[in-house]
Formats: C-alpha cells, structure tokens, sequence
C-alpha cells in the first residue's frame, strides 16, 4: 500500500513482454478488440478510484482519442513526469513529478476501501517504480511477438513475490492473468 491506497494494475502486453512497440504504436492489439467483449475491463473500472498514468502513456491515448483523455472527470488524475511545467493545462488533470505521487494521493484520493484501487496505468517505467507497492496485477497477454518495443518490465526493478488469483481465457486468444501481491 501507498498511504493507505491499493494500486492496481490492468495492462496488455505482448507475449514476449511489451506494452507497445518502439514508436509508442499499439496497433497490434486490434486483434484481440471486439466491440462485444471488454476483457474484464468495465468490472476493473468500476473499482477504481484514482489514476496514476506515466507521461508518455498519456500522450499516446491523448492522440489516440483526438486529443480528449477519456477519464477527465471520471477519476483523479496524476500525470507522472519530469516536464510537469511544459506540460499543457488540462482541467481534471494534474502532471507531478514520481516523488510528489504520495503527497498528491494523500490530497486528492480518499484511502481505498475493502477492493478499491488507484489505477496504475504504466508505461513501464511508472510500473517498474511502482512494482514494489502494486498490490494488484491484471495483465492481458496478447498472442503476439512484437520482438523489440516497450517493455511491460524493465530490468532495474526490485523483486515482488506475487500469488496466482486467477485466469481468463479468451476467444480472441488473448489470456488475462490476475496476481496479488503476497505478503
């Protein structure tokens, strides 16, 4: 826990372990969309209570829906980056630096309660400083090699025991995996 708050994850990779390709591109995961399944997603949603979202991640899905972020006025919304002060004023969002994310939760996020989350929403290096307090993993592998691009786990991370809470199979192939952190 973070000040009393539960971070999840919910994230798709590729099989050989990649959020996107090099260029930020996430194309690949069409295959897997169908309008009719959502991957367990708006269950995962309806959990979360704030989100915590790396700058790169946010621009990409700030491209990828016209330049709207689609969880303005949903959740509190932290932007994490070192270019805070470059960044373009967005109502609804606020960009920080990593070591200012406790005193931000602490202020705008109410403590989680019984299975509340803070939505950790990568990229890979938000995830990879934040592994150590995840309290919860849901990560959708995609049937696809990207062989090269981003990846979900950075190595310099520290090590996190996990327990197994469960798996999706899906028609599209892909396969959703749940941990928690033990301990």
């Amino acid at each position: 826990m973070i000040q009393g708050r539960r971070i999840g994850v919910f994230a798709a990779m590729s099989l050989d372990g990649y959020l996107a390709t090099e260029n930020d591109g996430l194309e690949w995961l069409d295959k897997v969309a169908h309008a009719e399944e959502d991957h367990g997603y708006g269950a995962f949603a309806s959990r979360v209570v704030g989100y915590v979202v790396g700058r790169r991640t946010y621009e990409v899905v700030l491209e990828l829906c016209g330049g709207d972020f689609p969880h303005v006025g949903r959740w509190p919304i932290y932007v994490v980056t070192s270019k805070a002060d470059s960044m373009t004023p967005v109502e609804g969002v606020e960009f920080g630096d990593f070591e200012a994310l406790p005193a931000w939760l602490g202020q705008h996020v109410p403590p989680t309660t019984d299975d509340e989350l803070v939505w950790c929403d990568g990229g890979g290096q938000l995830i990879a400083s934040l592994s150590d307090v995840i309290d919860e993993w849901t990560v959708s592998v995609i049937p696809t090699l990207l062989g090269s691009g981003i990846p979900m786990f950075p190595s310099g991370r520290p090590a996190v025991d996990l327990e197994t809470a469960g798996a999706m199979t899906y028609d599209s192939g892909l396969i959703q995996l749940r941990y928690t952190r033990k301990g």
